[in-house]
């Protein structure tokens, strides 16, 4: 299970990196104009620490007079306008927050806050934040959902995608709050083309090729690929596509022949135990080969584990 966290906080690549480091894959981040709010150059520091990046969008939701439908007509409105302020990807999630201990006779005021916020809310999928009383009031309403401990009297909903389950901890000099991600949550989605960081290093001169397959083959060779170090641009039954240019095509080539030992690309759902498994290994032989693998629960897609 992926860890996360929430906070009011405005991170930069120094805190962004340090939270990375303290094991955490996703923050979730609040859309709009204010203090807490973060902007494009936050989400680009974001995306370079490497940090998966989740929308809130919260104006006040603390009270049961607040959930009108015409505020949520208002809210989505205006979410979706600070969310294309910032470069946020379509199809991605917003979560709008249900920010107090909601009893039965306040979901009706929720229902219809979030009717209203379906009306003019496009583009985006809808995340719900609040209560496991919450949590079943909306279920099939939403697109993800995000429970809080706060007010659940220790129970959980199983059909959830995050669950905050502790606030006001302070990691890496951070105000945080800590979640545990049971699914994907609707993050930005970064790929591959977009990072800044996924970089590959050719220890050895190859073979350049035009595909993935030529490449697994060895056949057809268009040229070589020179010792040095690339961004990675794509990846391909094994074979990765390396470039001098960040964001433009290069070369496939085969990393075993580039570096004279066996590497695993990893790709989403990937396991520590599960590619042991697919090469045969042990977990003991690939933590010794990958040091820099401190948590054998935390790894992430594009990154490279040497297998022999």
């Amino acid at each position: 299970m992926a860890r996360g966290f929430d906070c009011a906080t405005k991170l930069n690549i120094t805190t962004a990196s340090a939270l990375k480091k303290a094991g955490f894959a996703y923050t979730a981040r609040y859309l709009g104009n204010s203090w807490k709010t973060f902007d494009a150059a936050e989400a680009k520091a974001i995306r370079k620490a490497g940090l998966k990046l989740v929308s809130i969008f919260q104006k006040s939701a603390d009270r049961s007079a607040y959930f009108t439908e015409e505020q949520g007509r208002q809210d989505g409105r205006d979410a979706v306008k600070a969310a294309q302020n910032v470069g946020q990807p379509a199809g991605t999630a917003i979560y709008f927050a249900v920010d107090f201990d909601a009893g039965k006779r306040a979901i009706p005021n929720i229902l219809a806050y979030f009717n209203g916020v379906r009306k003019t809310f496009h583009t985006y999928k809808l995340g719900i934040y609040g209560s496991y009383t919450v949590m079943l009031a909306v279920k099939g309403l939403a697109d993800y959902y995000w429970q809080t401990y706060a007010w659940s009297y220790g129970k959980v909903a199983d059909f959830i995608h995050m669950h905050q389950y502790e606030n006001n901890i302070k990691v890496a000099g951070v105000l945080i709050d800590r979640n545990d991600i049971r699914k994907s949550p609707g993050d930005w989605g970064w790929t591959i083309q977009e990072s800044e960081v996924a970089t590959f290093e050719v220890k050895a001169e190859t073979g350049a090729y035009m595909t993935a397959a030529d490449a697994k083959q060895g056949k057809n060779k268009k040229g070589i690929v020179k010792k040095g170090s690339y961004f990675l641009f794509n990846q391909s039954a094994g074979m990765v596509n390396v470039t001098k240019q960040k964001g433009v095509p290069g070369s496939w080539i085969n990393p075993e022949a580039s570096e004279g030992a066996k590497y695993h690309i990893v790709i989403k759902g990937d396991s520590l135990t599960k590619i042991a498994q697919k090469y045969g290994t042990s977990l003991k032989t690939l933590q010794k080969l990958n040091p820099q693998i401190k948590n054998i629960h935390l790894i992430y897609p594009n990154q490279k584990i040497q297998i022999k």
